[in-house]
């Protein structure tokens, strides 16, 4: 048995980094406020986060006001955020925590547990060496991007380019739907084409086929795509079709629920 990290939030990202952990042989203690949150087999659960005996943290919280507060009760330790937060909120957090490593995920919870997401990293160059074997346990795919606040700004920039993608995906599924052409007929082709894509490899066929069950939440997509268009009106940059995609995800929370998978922004788009 390895060395013992800690797991902060067990959502559905915080589930597949624990997991991972567990098969690389790393001891794991994990705390979520909220106490009916899965917790995977091998995984001790700990009874406040202050409490947490590890020395490394994973930080997988809402939100950039969460992963703060989390700061704030794991004090010095080695800190792994991979919480999308806002720019100036990470740059804050490493200048008062020595022990802070901005690591955004770009991925799924299934591409987490498949090892295929990639980590953002951002930092010390000596603090993130000190947890290499964690990072190697945990991503695969990791690309460092500089200094803090850098791979926030990075992971925004790539949720922009993700989501759009998603609901122009969707917006061509439902197009040809109403002409009358079968969607999954019309995905056959669509994956020929030069329109083919990442995207369309994850999301298509949960769009086509209607399952929504979620490897990320339509949430927290929404609440991405608002964080991205408050840092754009502080840049002094429109973004007239994330705009867009705003009111989509706003519609698909009111057909389909919050925690439904964002491939489900195509029923916004449906009759």
């Amino acid at each position: 048995m390895g060395p013992c990290v800690g797991v902060l939030g067990l959502g559905l990202v915080g589930r597949a980094l624990a997991e991972r952990l567990v098969a690389a042989s790393f001891e794991v203690e994990a705390f979520d406020p909220d106490v009916s949150k899965l917790r995977p087999a091998g995984v001790r659960r700990a009874a406040e986060a202050r409490e947490m005996t590890a020395g490394t943290v994973v930080v997988a919280v809402y939100d950039g006001a969460q992963a703060e507060q989390a700061l704030l009760d794991l004090n010095d330790r080695t800190t792994l955020c991979v919480t999308t937060c806002e720019p100036a909120r990470a740059e804050r957090l490493a200048a008062r925590y020595p022990g802070f490593i901005e690591a955004p995920v770009s991925g799924t919870s299934r591409e987490i547990r498949e090892g295929s997401a990639l980590c953002l990293l951002a930092g010390e160059p000596e603090r993130i060496e000190s947890a290499r074997s964690v990072l190697d346990a945990l991503f695969p795919r990791r690309v460092y991007i500089g200094a803090p606040g850098s791979a926030a700004k990075a992971k925004l920039g790539i949720n922009l380019v993700l989501q759009l993608n998603r609901a122009a995906l969707a917006e061509g599924l439902a197009l040809a739907s109403r002409m009358a052409v079968p969607e999954d007929a019309f995905l056959q082709v669509l994956r020929q084409s030069a329109a083919s894509s990442a995207v369309m490899e994850s999301k298509a066929d949960k769009m086509v086929r209607r399952d929504y069950s979620p490897e990320s939440r339509l949430a927290q997509t929404l609440k991405d795509a608002r964080l991205i268009l408050d840092e754009a009106r502080g840049a002094g940059q429109t973004l007239p079709l994330m705009e867009t995609n705003l009111r989509l995800l706003e519609r698909a929370i009111s057909l389909c629920g919050p925690d439904a998978d964002p491939s489900a922004i195509i029923e916004s788009l449906r009759p």
